[in-house]
């Protein structure tokens, strides 16, 4: 995205998270705001043109230099502004005359792209510009450094480059970039300030919906998220249990023999499942239960080292859930 005159700032580095699209284009459409608004994400840039209140341009551009326009933009913005849970808005108020070349550079007739300056007739290009009473853009640039300069009517309003905050007068750096070998032009003219206050994109557009769409989708995405992942959780978890019961029954029938599995089956059932291995209270009237049943059959010897090995297994198994 070019890089645009900060102009008047009225608000800048606004939490995006904080904000909902519908509110922020009300409250800059109900004040008769003339200017820009650009939200900043890390993947993408949007900048919104208004001139009155009306909302004559929206653009998001991504880090590949893909770009969107009109409704599909305000849908895009919509949707990295609910699922990103980052980003800045910036909002600088502009002269109307200013607010028309802002539109030419980022939505205008290209009239000259990429050109090369040296092989072009720079003043028969200017005196094209005068003589047709253009409105709109031309970038001078290199590589590195770029320039603009903002026409109405044909006449010059001023020069913006890279690393100035706001319009200057003096066409020094534009002329220092124009004479860098290697310098391209691109030209970019639009209707007049008064022509675009007959595009509002809010008048046809129903911001407030695509906002609401935006929530419920990014809303039934998360959902199915946490869904599909406490599915997976239980699943884990059954199979976590199901190795630890089998790890016990595998105890308890060393050192009781065969009948020491059912044991085990009919003091986890009586303990509400499996679960209740690695249930602290339950743990604990589970094992209980075990050493009941075990000293019917085994002597006190035995009973000590399964019980020790019980423990250390169960309580290892509840400090990994």
């Amino acid at each position: 995205m070019f890089l645009l005159p900060k102009g008047s700032a009225l608000f800048e580095n606004l939490a995006v998270s904080k904000l909902k699209l519908p509110d922020v284009l009300s409250k800059l459409n109900n004040g008769s705001f003339t200017g820009y608004a650009s939200f900043v994400f890390q993947s993408s840039t949007a900048i919104l043109v208004f001139e009155a209140g009306k909302l004559v341009s929206v653009i998001v551009e991504g880090k590949n230099g893909m770009r969107e326009s009109g409704f599909q933009a305000l849908s895009s913005l919509a949707e990295l502004m609910v699922t990103t849970g980052s980003g800045a808005l910036n909002v600088y108020k502009l002269s109307k005359d200013l607010t028309m070349c802002i539109h030419a550079l980022l939505e205008g007739e290209t009239l000259c792209k990429a050109q090369d300056l040296k092989l072009i007739d720079i003043n028969a290009l200017l005196k094209k510009i005068k003589d047709d009473h253009m409105n709109g853009c031309l970038r001078i640039y290199t590589d590195e450094h770029s320039a603009m300069i903002f026409y109405k009517d044909g006449n010059p309003l001023g020069f913006f480059h890279d690393g100035a905050s706001d319009i200057e007068t003096s066409p020094a750096e534009s002329q220092k970039i124009a004479g860098t070998p290697g310098a391209k032009i691109d030209l970019f003219s639009t209707k007049s300030a008064d022509e675009l206050m007959g595009t509002n994109l809010l008048e046809f557009t129903n911001v407030q919906k695509i906002w609401d769409t935006c929530v419920a989708l990014h809303k039934s995405v998360i959902d199915k998220t946490n869904t599909e992942r406490q599915e997976r959780d239980r699943k884990v978890l059954s199979q976590q249990l199901a190795e630890l019961e089998e790890a016990v029954k595998s105890i308890v029938g060393e050192y009781v023999g065969r009948v020491g599995r059912g044991i085990v089956d009919k003091e986890i059932s009586e303990n509400g499942g499996n679960s209740c291995l690695v249930d602290a209270d339950r743990a604990e009237k589970f094992i209980k239960g075990v050493e009941r049943a075990a000293k019917l059959l085994v002597s006190g010897t035995n009973i000590k080292l399964m019980m020790e090995k019980l423990t250390s297994t169960i309580s290892l198994a509840k400090s990994e859930f």
